[in-house]
């Protein structure tokens, strides 16, 4: 009992630090979120993978994903759960292949959790998932149309007077609780990340797992966290149902549909 009040008041403390912005947030180097898709049934306002906002019709191949696998299996890296994401990930045209991939990961290490992160939007949708294997954990947030409340992803902290002096390497609860982000560019400290490096093109996803540290990991933090809205909600917790977005994503939007940014592949 004396150790579980011990933890308890740790976490107090620790929550009561992280609100003022005296300790950094930990990526979650235990989870991961892999985005297999741009592709997606639904286009919601103020979506944190520019669904919306920079369309794409971008998949993950095969032998990526075997990649990931072969790097997890011989690193023995000890993930408790991988998420698969898109967009939405049952529209992946490989889904059935790449899960039979992910299966020999979920075979060695029968304690991590697969799942796949579906808005349930739509015919084709579900008549994907009614066929997905039974040890694939299915997190269906039901979304009915693409008015969403959700967090001003859009208006980036940089274009923000009271954020000139932020810590972006402290990053915020999304590489905490989702973990680590891998798309087809390689790692990043989250999946929200992975999607403002498709927009902006920096090309600072990392393509080698054995190269993933916390160093690394923080040093992305402070590129891309400057752009994303998520951070914010270190010190407030603004949401919107309605559109919305600061200069540096105008540009970038406008930008990205003259000319993609070019970034190596994992």
């Amino acid at each position: 009992m004396l150790k579980e009040q011990k933890d308890r008041i740790k976490k107090k403390i620790r929550k009561f630090l992280l609100k003022r912005g005296l300790v950094p947030w930990i990526p979650n180097k235990s989870c991961i979120e892999i985005e297999i898709t741009t592709a997606c049934s639904l286009a919601c306002f103020n979506c944190d993978r520019s669904v919306r906002q920079a369309p794409s019709n971008e998949h993950m191949s095969l032998e990526q994903i075997e990649k990931f696998v072969m790097e997890s299996i011989e690193l023995d890296w000890k993930w408790e759960r991988i998420t698969l994401i898109g967009g939405e990930p049952s529209l992946h045209p490989q889904l059935f292949e790449l899960l039979k991939i992910i299966k020999r990961y979920k075979d060695i290490n029968n304690n991590c959790m697969i799942e796949i992160a579906t808005n349930g939007y739509g015919r084709k949708v579900n008549e994907i998932l009614s066929k997905l294997p039974d040890w694939l954990v299915i997190r269906n947030s039901k979304k009915e149309s693409n008015t969403q409340s959700f967090s001003t992803y859009n208006i980036a902290p940089l274009d923000l007077k009271e954020y000139k002096n932020a810590n972006f390497k402290r990053g915020c609860w999304v590489t905490e609780r989702c973990g680590l982000g891998l798309s087809k560019y390689g790692y990043y400290p989250c999946g929200a990340g992975a999607s403002i490096d498709r927009i902006f093109g920096f090309d600072v996803g990392q393509k080698k797992l054995s190269l993933v540290n916390d160093v690394i990991l923080k040093n992305q933090l402070e590129i891309l966290c400057k752009y994303c809205g998520h951070y914010k909600h270190n010190y407030d917790t603004e949401r919107t149902t309605e559109e919305r977005m600061s200069i540096s994503w105008q540009k970038a939007y406008e930008n990205y549909k003259k000319t993609k940014p070019n970034l190596l592949l994992y």
